[in-house]
């Protein structure tokens, strides 16, 4: 399954994917240089919000990828 969207923070610490499956999933990985975490799955755009706001990451703070 591809990811329909990739994003970026500006410090490129967490990379965001999106996947549309049944419903709108959200796939985050913690980058550490060449290496990844396992990804921590979010269902929907309201979890996607918070985990956001918990990590103080705006909008505005993405780039695509």
């Amino acid at each position: 399954m591809d990811p329909s969207a990739v994003w970026r923070d500006k410090n490129h610490r967490w990379r965001i994917e999106a996947y549309r499956a049944p419903d709108l999933r959200f796939a985050i990985f913690a980058t550490n240089g060449p290496t990844e975490s396992a990804p921590l799955w979010l269902f929907g755009m309201s979890a996607l919000a918070r985990w956001l706001m918990t990590h103080a990451i705006s909008l505005d703070d993405l780039e695509t990828d």
